[in-house]
């Protein structure tokens, strides 16, 4: 979530992040000193959560609410104060919450899992990383694969963008000559079965697909390099995003990293123009 401090003393803002650290990590927070502050943030940015501290010098709290309100109407506004006094002004005002000082870390979890308006969940993805080695994150940390076989069907399938393969074409690229092919259909079947372990394990169930003996991944699910850098999304292709290595540990990577030195000459020469 994206919240927004306001209160005029510091060591209150610097307390109530800390609280907003143990019961509810990994949110982005800002902070304002004083009303003109904060609505020159809010103005500038979105907010889910507002927490206003009702006395401050100028206009307090209960009129930076009203404002609130005006500017960011799903912004949720929860009242801190030291005075209980104030509690039916803040519910009239239809904030989401209202916590005494000393916030209590209970208090605090309340007030976040009753917002009046909810916060929208960010769509959850993993992040993949093409460019040099190889490498798979969940939250920024790498995903720790049972076997690296089924990490480098993994990659495979992500090399294809979408597009799927036949379980006969997905062994000749990873196993080559090696096997008979009987053995090499078990081997398969055992990373098959450890690759939807993993993704299981990290709530990514639905990214493998099997149709038909053919495999494929959903790009959708994925924050990846090399899917930005083919469709475009950077302005023009350049040795900032892609210097020449892909997928550095898999030999059969080679044909699509000439693939992507045709995508880079291009990209250069159309700036250039």
């Amino acid at each position: 979530m994206n919240i927004l401090i306001t209160d005029d003393e510091r060591i209150m803002r610097e307390e109530l992040k800390d609280a907003l650290d143990r019961v509810s990590p990994g949110n982005r927070i800002d902070f304002a000193g004083n009303y003109d502050d904060a609505v020159q943030k809010i103005q500038g940015d979105r907010y889910d959560v507002a927490f206003c501290d009702i006395q401050m010098p100028g206009k307090n709290g209960l009129a930076l609410a009203v404002t609130l309100k005006r500017l960011s109407p799903q912004t949720n506004i929860i009242m801190v104060t030291a005075y209980a006094e104030y509690a039916l002004d803040a519910f009239r005002l239809f904030a989401s919450g209202y916590i005494l000082k000393p916030v209590k870390d209970r208090e605090l979890e309340a007030a976040l899992n009753n917002l009046r308006n909810p916060v929208p969940q960010p769509e959850k993805q993993l992040t993949v990383r093409c460019f040099g080695s190889f490498e798979v994150f969940y939250e920024g940390k790498p995903i720790v694969f049972q076997r690296q076989r089924s990490k480098e069907l993994l990659a495979y399938l992500i090399s294809l963008r979408g597009s799927s393969a036949s379980r006969e074409n997905i062994c000749d690229a990873l196993f080559e000559e090696a096997g008979t092919m009987e053995s090499r259909a078990q081997t398969f079947k055992i990373i098959v079965h450890s690759l939807r372990k993993t993704l299981e394990k990290y709530g990514f169930d639905d990214l493998l697909i099997h149709s038909r003996n053919r495999y494929s991944i959903e790009p959708g699910l994925l924050q990846c390099d090399y899917f930005d850098y083919v469709t475009g999304k950077h302005a023009a292709p350049s040795a900032t995003n892609y210097q020449g290595e892909f997928m550095t540990q898999y030999t059969w990577a080679e044909r699509f990293a000439y693939m992507l030195e045709t995508i880079k000459r291009e990209g250069v020469e159309n700036h250039e123009e």
